[in-house]
């Protein structure tokens, strides 16, 4: 019989939760029993985990984008959300609240929760989406780590994105990471080694990793110069990634129309500004230089090619100072 005390940092919401986002879901059954069931499993399918937290590796704001495409189109119910009290600074990152003549309303705090989704195809998934916590971040891992064990979940998956100088005009490229050699093996267009500042995606990861868990991660790279805003390639490309590693079939119609819109607008922008269209110039051809036709991808056929991508942190900021000024 498994210690609820393991899982203090949880608020756990009711095994008959309703579900949401789709009519037929009120009458699907429940796959997991969201640890009140002795000896976890709830003797279900295996599911995987999906996690997707906004940090400061969350470049064109992926996670808010891909938990909007999931939530918003497959069924789903909330298992689990996590005690934002214990985790979260709010005067380093204040919540947002509106103020309209008299009231106030609308207020938008910080939250890490868990649902179970269904795909497509009925199948079920876990997802972890929202915030990256300030504070008790082993703690946090512990928690998740508990819950993978709990749920005997069959693979871990992180997504998160970097600013990169990279054209927009190219494929998005991707880093692959984890322990499943089957899922990312010549899957990256670009695998650094290099000391990088950590986030809780990569500290979950690590953890999952000691622990013998099953775990891949991706990180996509979004154009530098537009990674401030919401890019939907870069959602679009976590959902692919994510969702063959998962086996998963997942939506991404609404933001490959978006991203088809953002690329226009962008395209449109660029001719209006030649030192802009200049400096994509030269990103293209540096990427297309270092671009390897060796790359092997989980989304192309055997003998399509990925194109690389350029270098993180330092290189970054190298590569940007070596362009000319004019």
């Amino acid at each position: 019989m498994h210690d609820p005390s393991r899982f203090d940092l949880l608020h756990i919401h009711p095994e008959d939760s309703e579900w949401e986002s789709a009519e037929e879901a009120s009458g699907t059954e429940v796959v997991v029993s969201p640890l009140t069931a002795e000896g976890g499993s709830s003797g279900g399918p295996r599911m995987p985990m999906l996690v997707s937290v906004a940090g400061h590796t969350d470049a064109g704001s992926l996670s808010e984008q891909l938990a909007d495409s999931l939530l918003g189109s497959l069924p789903h119910r909330q298992v689990a959300s996590f005690d934002i009290d214990e985790l979260f600074d709010y005067r380093s990152r204040r919540p947002q609240v509106t103020f309209t003549e008299n009231r106030f309303s609308d207020y938008r705090g910080p939250k890490l929760d868990l649902f179970e989704v269904r795909d497509a195809m009925d199948r079920p998934f876990l997802l972890l989406t929202g915030d990256e916590p300030d504070f008790q971040w082993e703690r946090v891992s512990r928690t998740v780590l508990q819950l993978i064990e709990e749920l005997d979940v069959k693979l871990l998956v992180t997504v998160d994105s970097l600013g990169l100088p990279t054209p927009h005009t190219r494929p998005v490229g991707v880093t692959a990471h984890g322990n499943r050699k089957d899922l990312i093996d010549g899957i990256s267009t670009w695998a650094p080694s290099a000391q990088i500042e950590a986030g809780l995606s990569q500290m979950l990861e690590l953890r999952a990793d000691e622990a013998g868990r099953d775990v891949v991660g991706y990180t996509l790279h979004v154009p530098h110069y537009l990674a401030g805003g919401r890019y939907p390639q870069v959602a679009v490309a976590a959902l692919e990634y994510a969702g063959a590693a998962c086996e998963m079939m997942l939506p991404s119609d609404e933001l490959r129309e978006a991203a088809r819109t953002v690329e226009a607008d962008v395209s449109r922008q660029v001719e209006q500004a030649p030192e802009i269209a200049q400096l994509v110039k030269q990103l293209e051809s540096n990427f297309d230089q270092h671009a390897s036709p060796a790359q092997r991808s989980l989304l192309l056929r055997e003998g399509e090619s990925v194109p690389d991508a350029e270098e993180l942190g330092a290189a970054v900021e190298e590569f940007l100072r070596s362009q000319p000024e004019d």
